[in-house]
């Protein structure tokens, strides 16, 4: 159970949150080139699916809370219990509330249309707390080995790179979709339902 709740986080938190955040960036770009209006719908819709992500995000993380503590012996549940409530306790909290309002503020129409916000929202989903202070630590002099590039340690080359930006876009771009024709067939069996 621990292990598919987990997994559950890291596909909301990868691809859902990060996809968002990447196509949030694209869709600014674009936006200054056309005004299309099927863009802005599907940019609507896109808000709206990622408010909805986020709620099931903060579900998921609280449930996972419970469970590993349940799911745990004494010990780790007095540690667990020291982590959250103790002395560093917004290490646990931070993280997953501010994803949470972020994802929540972006009901609001005036928020998701505003530049600079969404901007400062994009970076906020893609890069974490953790993610910032790694590449904070990563990038000072004392940690960077003598002969540091990207190609030699890592297989990330830049066609490579943003080809898989692309597909993760387009792939969030294709539940933002399954998204929108759930929620539309839902409220037509509704308004049939209230007739």
């Amino acid at each position: 159970m621990k292990e598919n709740i987990m997994l559950l986080l890291q596909i909301i938190t990868i691809d859902f949150f990060t996809a968002f955040g990447l196509y949030s960036l694209l869709f600014l770009i674009v936006s200054i080139f056309t005004k299309n209006a099927a863009l802005y719908k599907v940019d609507n819709e896109a808000a709206k699916f990622i408010s909805f992500t986020g709620l099931v995000y903060f579900a998921v993380w609280i449930i996972g809370l419970f469970v590993f503590y349940f799911e745990s012996n004494i010990e780790a549940q007095n540690s667990m219990l020291n982590r959250m409530f103790g002395r560093y306790w917004f290490g646990i909290w931070a993280q997953p509330i501010l994803w949470f309002l972020v994802t929540q503020l972006l009901r609001i129409k005036r928020v998701y249309k505003n530049i600079f916000l969404r901007l400062l929202f994009s970076f906020i989903l893609i890069i974490s707390i953790e993610r910032f202070v790694i590449m904070m630590t990563a990038f000072d002099d004392d940690y960077l080995p003598g002969g540091w590039t990207m190609h030699r340690d890592l297989d990330i080359y830049p066609p490579n790179f943003i080809l898989a930006l692309f597909c993760k876009i387009l792939v969030f771009l294709l539940f933002v979709g399954i998204y929108y024709l759930a929620t539309s067939k839902l409220k037509m069996v509704l308004k049939k339902k209230a007739e």
